[in-house]
């Protein structure tokens, strides 16, 4: 009896071994950060360094986290989307995949999946912001905002 039960568990434990890291290996939040899904701003992108000039000298800024710029400053050469309610850092090659469109009469929201690699505050200020750190964007598509005339 015992010459049986032994394999039997070894074989299951096996399957569930790499169902296991079948899983973990297809999870995209698994891969780095949080998979999640993000609209912005189609005016874009902006250069961080613009963006963190703009943080150290808008009064709308005014006591941000000295801690959030520093580590702005150390992602070096990334292109910005923002939105109302954050800025999303990335590099160029994933900036690429998002439209960008400049229009008078109306506002472009673009929408995107990506995995956030890191978050972090601005702070305490008027307009408070997060920055996201993105990486793996795909671009889901726009929605187009007439302005009323």
């Amino acid at each position: 009896m015992k010459k049986i039960v032994v394999p039997i568990i070894l074989v299951i434990l096996i399957f569930v071994g790499l169902y296991v890291i079948y899983l973990v290996d297809e999870s995209p939040s698994a891969i780095s950060g949080n998979f999640t899904s993000l609209n912005v701003s189609s005016e874009g992108p902006l250069e961080l360094r613009d963006i963190i000039r703009d943080v150290k000298t808008a009064k709308y800024y005014e006591g941000y986290d000295n801690d959030t710029v520093k580590w702005m400053e150390s992602l070096g050469d990334k292109k910005v989307f923002t939105s109302s309610d954050y800025f999303v850092v990335m590099d160029s090659g994933d900036a690429m995949k998002i439209p960008s469109q400049y229009v008078t009469d109306a506002y472009i929201v673009e929408f995107i999946d990506c995995n956030v690699v890191e978050k972090h505050s601005l702070g305490d200020v008027k307009y408070p912001r997060d920055v996201l750190l993105v990486n793996n964007v795909e671009y889901q598509g726009e929605e187009i905002h007439y302005f009323d005339v």
